[in-house]
C-alpha cells in the first residue's frame, strides 16, 4: 500500500461479512508432513487486508492483473501470508500481506500461523481511494495452490508474529450495537475476548481524539481505542481499538511509511 502524507484517515471500517458456517477438515499427508484440522470457510465474502494489514474490502476495484505466477512468505492467517518482495502493484514496499483465495479450500489446512508456504495464482492488485487524497492497496491471490510447505513441529503452538484490523466482527456484533458505532479491532484483541472484552468497552465508550503520528499514552500491552473518521458508513461514527504497542507501530510507520516492520501481535 502506498502510504501517502495523508495517511491520517485512521482504519478504514468495512463491515466484515456474517458469521459463516464452518466445518472442520483433516491434512493428514499434506506438505511438510503436518496433519493438522483447521476450518474451512464458506458462504458469505470475505473481506480481503490491504497489504498493511490496516485496511479492509469486501471487493477492491479496479483489479488488474499482476505477472506474478508464484510466491512464498509466512503465514499470517489461513487466509494470509507476508511476502518479503512481490512484483504485483506499487514497488517499494517489503513485508506485504497477499490475500490468498484457495482453488481447494482444504489447502487453508495447512496455513499455520509463521510457517513458511510458496503458492502458485493468478496474481491481482487493486486500489481504491479512501479520501482525496490516500489510496489503500490490495494484492490478491486468486485460484491459489500450496506446492511446498516447511515442515514443522506438530507439537508447537502456533504463535501470530504480526496483526491486523477487523473490522465488525461478528463476535463483536452485540458491543457494535451498544456502542451504536462502526468498530474494528486488531485481531489479536479476539484471541481471548473474555478478557479483552470489558476493556475494549470501557475504551470504545471514550475513545481518545489523537492523530495518527501521536502514541496512545500508558502501558504497551494497554488496549486503547481513536475515532476514525476513515468510515465507509458514513450514518455512524467509527472507533478503532488496538493496544497500546500496536498505536506506536502505526505512528512510525506514519513517519516511515516504507518501514517493512509488521505491525506487533
Amino acid at each position: 500500500m502506498k502510504l501517502t502524507p495523508a495517511i491520517g484517515a485512521l482504519l478504514l471500517l468495512v463491515p466484515a461479512a456474517p458469521a459463516l458456517a464452518q466445518q472442520s477438515a483433516s491434512a493428514a499427508g499434506a506438505p511438510g508432513g503436518l496433519s493438522a484440522s483447521f476450518a474451512p470457510v464458506t458462504g458469505a465474502p470475505i473481506p480481503v487486508q490491504s497489504v498493511s494489514g490496516r485496511f479492509s474490502s469486501l471487493n477492491p476495484v479496479n483489479q488488474l492483473d499482476c505477472p506474478s505466477k508464484r510466491a512464498s512468505g509466512r503465514v499470517v492467517s489461513p487466509r494470509l501470508i507476508m511476502v518479503r518482495d512481490i512484483p504485483c502493484g506499487r514497488p517499494g514496499h517489503d513485508n506485504v500481506l497477499v490475500n490468498v483465495q484457495f482453488a481447494n479450500p482444504a489447502d487453508a489446512a495447512q496455513m499455520v500461523p509463521g510457517r513458511r508456504v510458496s503458492i502458485t495464482a493468478n496474481f491481482k492488485n487493486a486500489e481504491e481511494d479512501r479520501d482525496p487524497v490516500f489510496v489503500a492497496e490490495f494484492v490478491i491471490a486468486e485460484k491459489a495452490k500450496l506446492v511446498s510447505a516447511d515442515r514443522i513441529d506438530p507439537s508447537a503452538s502456533a504463535q501470530p508474529f504480526t496483526s491486523y484490523m477487523l473490522c465488525q466482527p461478528p463476535e463483536l456484533d452485540a458491543l457494535a450495537t451498544k456502542l451504536g458505532k462502526d468498530l474494528c479491532v486488531q485481531n489479536t484483541l479476539m484471541a481471548n475476548l473474555t478478557a479483552t472484552e470489558p476493556v475494549l468497552e470501557t475504551a470504545a465508550r471514550a475513545p481518545a481524539k489523537l492523530a495518527p503520528e501521536e502514541v496512545a499514552p500508558g502501558e504497551p500491552n494497554a488496549i486503547s481505542c481513536r475515532l476514525d473518521p476513515g468510515v465507509s458508513d458514513r450514518h455512524l461514527p467509527a472507533v478503532a481499538c488496538a493496544r497500546n504497542s500496536y498505536w506506536a507501530w502505526y505512528s512510525a510507520k506514519w513517519h516511515d511509511p516504507l518501514s517493512s516492520a509488521p505491525a506487533p501481535p
